[in-house]
């Protein structure tokens, strides 16, 4: 007979929330169908979302749901990894 050898998974035991840039990512790949293996800490954001309505609903999307605004050079300049980290530091929590 097998059992555990601790009453809680790691899993149950320290429960994470996923972080920022895991977040989206998955705002990338789900709601604007972006090729998950495209996102790279050193895509441009730009290469990321082909157009500009795109970047719009992105940070639309960042507001409603992360809290967070963005500006419209963070989206054009900037390489995923550091747009990532710009709005990890500005997430309420």
């Amino acid at each position: 007979m097998d059992t555990p050898a601790s009453p809680q998974s790691p899993r149950t035991a320290s429960p994470q929330a996923p972080g920022t840039s895991d977040l989206i990512t998955g705002m990338l790949v789900d709601k604007f169908e972006v090729d998950r293996a495209a996102v790279t800490p050193d895509a441009l954001m730009t290469d990321l979302l082909v157009d500009s309505l795109m970047a719009v609903e992105l940070a639309v999307t960042l507001k409603d749901e992360l809290k967070v605004v963005v500006t419209e050079d963070e989206l054009r300049e900037l390489p995923f990894a550091e747009f990532a980290s710009r709005v990890d530091g500005r997430r309420g929590r």
